[in-house]
């Protein structure tokens, strides 16, 4: 799965929306609704991103957008907000940003795949740390007021607004399927795990769309019969090991109180030294594995597994 990132002003500035207004007074127009819908499909999301509060994950010009967007036949997946402001513990932006890894690491996102629709020079350096290619909208304004004179990188086209970013992204797209994939690789990208430990210093995510709710009840389904599946055979192998124990000293104990017969020494291999005997009962125990093991990858079975897992990426 991949995303194409959108500040929530390069959507509003396409519109000419004053953002003074109460979020009742401004329309978007035509044609930024059907860019922004355009963006969505079925392995790609569309994220808007922007600035909140804590208590507050979409802010209101956010759902406000939402719902004109939704009412154009467009589609949000994910509302994504910085609530740190000015606090310098925020670790949304820059050289750390998990403005992008979060998401990527809760929702299985290919950053590489993934456009960053900027609104300022911030947005293009965290896009570059995160390894997203970086697209910048004007929107009226010049090269000059958004980034500067001198931009720290000159490796991101540059749109007069979102139209003709989001044609930029189709052609690369395009390219990129042609071709192979032509970017560098990205700094290192953190596990959920490692960004929850801080979860202070992250941005808010708010999923808003139906298929994307789908989308993760499946996951969770499908990482749920995995973790299901490896307890089931961490009990199997318990207690097929406690059987296997409590069989032994039985045997023993039986072999004390009264002999076996005398081929019961052939067939417990009791003429081969006990290390080489203990050995050889773990190589024949190893190779009964091996054998269930390559039953069940030939099998019917093994295949519709495959083919599951497959659709679940997929989706």
């Amino acid at each position: 799965m991949k995303a194409v990132f959108i500040h929530t002003n390069c959507i509003l500035r396409d519109s000419h929306c004053d953002t003074e207004l109460p979020p009742e007074g401004w329309r978007l127009e035509p044609a930024t609704l059907e860019a922004v819908r355009s963006l969505s499909g079925p392995d790609q999301l569309v994220i808007v991103y922007g600035e909140s509060t804590l208590d507050q994950p979409v802010n209101p010009l956010q759902s406000e957008l939402l719902r004109q967007v939704e009412a154009g036949g467009g589609q949000i997946d994910v509302v994504l907000n910085c609530p740190h402001g000015d606090n310098p513990a925020c670790h949304c932006w820059g050289e750390q940003p998990c403005l992008l890894w979060r998401p990527a690491a809760m929702l299985e996102l290919a950053l590489p795949d993934s456009f960053v629709i900027a609104d300022s020079k911030r947005d293009l350096n965290t896009a570059i740390a995160a390894g997203v290619r970086p697209l910048m909208t004007l929107n009226g304004r010049t090269i000059a007021e958004v980034i500067g004179e001198a931009p720290s990188t000159k490796d991101f086209p540059i749109a007069p607004d979102l139209t003709t970013a989001v044609s930029y992204i189709r052609a690369e797209q395009d390219i990129t399927q042609a071709n192979g994939q032509p970017r560098q690789p990205a700094k290192p990208q953190p596990s959920i795990y490692e960004l929850e430990a801080r979860a202070a210093t992250l941005p808010t995510l708010e999923v808003t769309s139906q298929r994307l709710l789908a989308l993760r009840q499946k996951q969770a389904e499908v990482r749920i019969k995995t973790t299901d599946l490896a307890r089931w055979l961490s009990f199997f192998v318990i207690g097929a090991l406690g059987v296997t124990l409590g069989i032994a000293y039985l045997l023993t104990h039986l072999y004390r109180v009264q002999p076996f017969p005398s081929f019961i020494y052939w067939v417990t291999l009791q003429f081969i030294p006990r290390t080489w005997r203990g050995l050889l009962f773990i190589v024949i125990g190893m190779g009964v594995i091996w054998l269930a093991v390559r039953s069940f990858v030939r099998s019917d079975l093994y295949d519709r597994f495959q083919r599951f897992i497959k659709r679940m990426r997929e989706r």
